[in-house]
């Protein structure tokens, strides 16, 4: 045994080593300035900035923002636009809108079958460029109306469309992980939305005391409008497409470099047809679309292609035909697509920015409150239009007279609720879907882009109540099939967590008794 003495020697020495260790570290505190956590601040800002796929992420809204800010007002005003088109070449009747619209939309439902293809060959990046050409065309048309050429361009947008939309939806991903993805579809969202601003308050300024659209606004108004496309496609150019080591949720290249067969066109090596990159990705597609989730999002994604049609094209033209708001009429259709996208971009800030703290709740909450919103939107536009407003210029009376400030806080209602269901949309979709997303979002774009071409074909032969009751309704079964996947998919990844657990400790005891071996 050792002495007590020692004994008491040695707990001196080690209450003193202790002493010395901590004084130590509180001189450190005290020493260090306040230099040093600027330091850190400004190392993680600089980390920031040095982030491609934060700035790929800006850059491709950006692009969209400047691209959507031509083609939304185009969207909005096509109808009345035509409407007043009467010379040797054209006699518009204010039904070719709706007709183009819906020519584009379903073929952009027929072309999100071959987009998935097409971008294993091109790339997210130049996929994006590629869809993005069309719309300048399609723009042009206006400057000189043909019939012809109307219906041409519409069907080469609808091509692009579906190309565009699904390199989008694959590049966010690809530059997202699952903590950033709600915010960057959030910031994507609204950053996007702000196209809503731009471009309608020019048509507004343009058209102010207007009481028909003549050829000489109409061409200021379209070459305007063509100039900012093409600068938003120039955009997409500059994006860098992230290396293995850059890419936030997959680690295998998405696509390969080649031709139809999907192979190095330089590397001549025989394949089954079964492995051509463009049979795996519409194969993946009707896989996909088969399941159980997809069947059930199926109905919320159709809700928002009936949702694109109303607040796009039936709302702008039921303002601009009812003869109450006089002289106002082409003054409030501007206004009411600046409205809509304030409700979109407070929708995206509000949902992206803090989908961390009101996500807590669930997406389906959010999808809910925004589906709310807008029944009550179209129960005020049911009393205050009168019901033939979308198909002629019409004197009839309402349940309520027209209120310029009631149509444009519907307008708000409409663009807020779109954002907060396109934002949990693509955020779920990103999430659950993230090692493959390009059938997934392709699968979205399609459904979408199908309702929307019925919607605009049903828009020009059904009054403002029955168009109502089909968007209302599709609405309140979109939000319940929503909030049913959600439910669905938190109760697989419980079992997923609570199976994980279990088999911890089979594992470890199968590692130990491996170990002593």
């Amino acid at each position: 045994m050792e002495p007590v003495d020692m004994k008491q020697n040695k707990e001196d020495e080690d209450v003193d080593l202790d002493r010395s260790r901590t004084g130590l570290e509180e001189e450190q505190h005290r020493n260090r300035s306040p230099r040093n956590d600027a330091d850190r601040d400004l190392d993680s800002v600089i980390a920031w900035f040095r982030d491609y796929r934060l700035w790929n992420v800006l850059g491709v809204s950006l692009a969209f923002m400047v691209l959507f800010s031509a083609f939304h007002t185009c969207g909005m005003l096509q109808a009345s636009v035509l409407s007043d088109v009467h010379d040797e070449h054209f006699n518009g009747t204010g039904k070719e809108g709706y007709y183009s619209a819906a020519a584009i939309y379903t073929v952009m439902a027929a072309s999100n079958w071959i987009a998935p293809s097409m971008i294993a060959y091109t790339g997210p990046k130049f996929g994006m460029f590629l869809g993005g050409v069309p719309y300048c065309l399609f723009m042009a048309v206006f400057l000189r109306p043909y019939l012809g050429t109307l219906y041409a361009s519409s069907v080469l947008l609808g091509i692009g469309a579906a190309v565009l939309w699904t390199s989008q939806g694959v590049f966010l991903t690809i530059n997202s992980t699952d903590k950033t993805m709600s915010r960057n579809a959030g910031m994507f969202w609204a950053i996007l939305q702000l196209s809503n601003l731009w471009g309608n308050i020019f048509a507004t300024v343009q058209l102010t005391g207007q009481s028909s659209i003549d050829p000489d606004v109409r061409f200021k108004l379209f070459i305007g409008l063509l100039c900012v496309a093409i600068l938003g496609v120039a955009i997409l150019l500059i994006l860098r497409y992230p290396g293995k080591l850059d890419r936030g949720r997959v680690s295998e290249p998405l696509f390969k470099k080649g031709w139809w067969k999907g192979q190095n066109c330089c590397t001549p090596v025989k394949t089954n047809w079964k492995d051509w990159a463009w049979i795996k990705e519409i194969v993946s597609s009707f896989r996909l679309l088969r399941s159980r989730n997809i069947s059930l999002l199926a109905v919320t994604f159709a809700y928002t292609g009936f949702m694109l049609t109303f607040y796009s094209g039936v709302f702008g033209t039921a303002l601009h035909f009812t003869a109450a708001f006089g002289t106002e009429r082409n003054y409030l259709l501007g206004l009411s697509g600046v409205i809509v996208g304030l409700g979109e971009i407070s929708g995206g800030f509000l949902f992206g920015f803090l989908g961390s703290r009101i996500g807590r709740r669930g997406r389906a909450a959010i999808v809910l409150v925004g589906i709310s919103l807008q029944m009550i939107s179209y129960l005020l536009l049911f009393l205050i239009l009168p019901t033939d407003s979308p198909l002629m210029e019409t004197s009839k009376s309402s349940y309520v007279a027209p209120n310029k400030h009631v149509a444009m806080l519907c307008a708000y209602f409409l663009g807020f609720g779109d954002a907060s269901i396109n934002i949990q949309i693509y955020a779920l979709l990103g999430n659950m879907y993230a090692a493959d997303s390009a059938p997934a979002f392709a699968l979205f774009k399609f459904t979408q882009s199908f309702a929307a071409a019925v919607g605009f074909f049903y828009s020009s032969v059904l009054n403002l109540p029955a168009q109502l009751g089909i968007v209302a309704g599709t609405g309140i079964l979109g939000g319940l099939t929503f909030c049913l996947v959600e439910w669905l998919a938190n109760r697989d990844d419980k079992r997923t967590r609570q199976q994980k657990k279990v088999d911890a400790p089979n594992t470890t005891v199968l590692d130990s008794k491996s170990m002593q071996r």
